[in-house]
């Protein structure tokens, strides 16, 4: 299911990106901080709807977006040329492991595949977008500590299964939570996912919570709070 998403001040073309707009993008770009950043990293784009998001909020950032997927960093481009502020987002069609970064960056932000298999495991195209090996999961930290400058924030949302592991890897890389952000699907269904704020600053962690759906799956005011400014269709409570 493809098709364009429409959002209050753009659009996102989302017909041959492997992931389209979903929740976690949704939930990511409302939360995250950006308002004294001015060089931002989209790691692992898709379509470039965080990137647009974050823009939308920051009227001073700029933003570098790297995708590998063709077809997804093609549409990625096409949104951000059409968007209000294409003068201020880059889409860069490379692997972020592989590619050569020529600065360091005080805001990166990622959306990255969760579930953890073996080289093995990953054979088709369409699980390129959410599998990843456990080895390059650690390397994404590895990376963002080499490009993040020093007083830089690093935010991503991941299955709130995936915590421990997060806090495992980065404990030698010194890089600290300094926020975190409990996402329940539904009070009966809790610890649905994470989102996390990192930095190179070891200080106490700010842990807050969020419901999405209320008990009849209608949207939780919190949730409709957060996101109203990005949402074309006011959700139903």
């Amino acid at each position: 299911m493809g098709g364009d998403f429409k959002f209050k001040q753009f659009i996102v073309s989302q017909n041959n990106s492997l992931l389209k707009v979903g929740t976690d993008s949704m939930l990511l770009g409302s939360i995250v901080e950006s308002k004294h950043s001015k060089t931002g990293l989209d790691l692992g784009a898709g379509n470039g709807v965080l990137s647009l998001m974050v823009a939308q909020k920051n009227p001073k950032i700029k933003i570098q977006a790297i995708e590998l997927h063709q077809a997804s960093f093609e549409e990625c481009l096409y949104n951000f040329q059409r968007s209000k502020w294409s003068n201020r987002l880059d889409a860069i069609p490379a692997d972020y492991f592989k590619h050569t970064f020529d600065k360091k960056y005080d805001f990166i932000f990622s959306n990255p595949p969760f579930y953890l298999e073996t080289s093995g495991e990953i054979q088709l195209e369409n699980q390129q977008s959410k599998h990843t090996t456990k080895e390059e999961f650690f390397e994404l930290f590895v990376l963002v500590k080499e490009l993040l400058v020093l007083e830089g924030v690093f935010w991503i949302v991941l299955p709130f299964s995936l915590y421990e592991l997060v806090t495992k890897y980065i404990a030698g890389l010194e890089l600290y939570i300094n926020e975190m952000y409990r996402i329940d699907a539904k009070l009966s269904k809790p610890n649905s996912r994470v989102i996390l704020a990192m930095s190179k600053t070891n200080r106490p962690t700010k842990q807050k919570s969020l419901v999405i759906r209320n008990e009849d799956n209608s949207y939780t005011e919190s949730y409709i709070n957060l996101t109203k400014e990005f949402h074309y269709n006011q959700l139903k409570k």
